[in-house]
C-alpha cells in the first residue's frame, strides 16, 4: 500500500479492511471503536520516544498499513504499561496490537530499524522468564554488552549502586514455575 497522506480525505473504497478484521478476530480488539480522543498518547509513558504514537497506530490499522505498522521502531519500545487502554474511553488494546504486530514482524522476519531495541526486548523478555520480574542492572549490563556499549552506563549504574537504587542481585519472584509456565503455555499456544 502507498504512503499515506493523513490530510487528504480517503474514500471508503481505497481502504484495505483485511488487517483491522485480522485483529479484531485475533486480538479481540475493534479498532473502529476509537474515538481519535487522543487520551491514549497523552496517556502513554513512551510517547516522546515513538515513531507513532499510540492514535497514530491505532489509525494505521484502520488505514491496513501494515507494512508501516511492522517497521516502526514503536512496536519493538511499547512497555506494555496498559496506561492508554486505562485512559480509552472505549478500552482499545493497543499493546494487544503491538503485541500481535511483533509476533507478525517475527514470523514474516521485519527487524528493528535499531537491533540494538530488539535486543533489548528479547532480554527483557528473558530476564521475565528467568526471574518473574525485570532485573535493571543485569538487563542493562547484557544489553551493553550485546550493543558493544561496554561503558556506556558504567557512572551511573555506580551512582545508583551507591545510593541503594540498585540491586546488582535481582531477587527472584516466590513462584517463578508459575511465570516459566506461562512462557511455556503461550509458546504452545503460538506452535498449536
Amino acid at each position: 500500500m502507498a504512503m499515506v497522506d493523513y490530510y487528504r480525505p480517503l474514500r471508503l473504497n481505497q481502504i484495505d479492511s483485511s488487517l483491522q478484521e485480522e485483529i479484531k478476530r485475533t486480538c479481540g480488539v475493534d479498532v473502529e471503536l476509537c474515538l481519535e480522543c487522543g487520551k491514549c498518547t497523552g496517556g502513554c509513558s513512551n510517547a516522546h520516544i515513538f515513531d507513532l504514537t499510540p492514535r497514530k497506530i491505532v489509525q494505521l490499522v484502520k488505514l491496513g498499513d501494515e507494512k508501516r505498522l511492522l517497521n516502526m521502531d514503536s512496536l519493538w519500545t511499547c512497555v506494555s504499561c496498559q496506561l492508554c487502554v486505562d485512559r480509552c474511553p472505549s478500552h482499545i488494546d493497543i499493546p494487544r496490537i503491538m503485541d500481535y504486530m511483533r509476533e507478525k514482524a517475527r514470523k514474516k522476519n521485519v527487524r528493528a530499524q535499531r537491533e540494538s531495541i530488539e535486543i533489548f526486548h528479547e532480554l527483557m523478555l528473558d530476564s521475565i522468564r528467568k526471574t518473574g520480574r525485570v532485573a535493571e542492572a543485569p538487563l542493562a549490563l547484557k544489553h551493553n554488552l550485546r550493543t558493544r556499549q561496554y561503558f556506556k552506563d558504567a557512572e551511573l549504574g555506580g551512582r545508583m549502586f551507591f545510593k541503594g537504587k540498585l540491586n546488582p542481585l535481582s531477587p527472584k519472584v516466590k513462584n517463578v514455575k508459575q511465570v516459566k509456565d506461562l512462557f511455556a503455555q503461550t509458546i504452545d499456544k503460538k506452535e498449536g
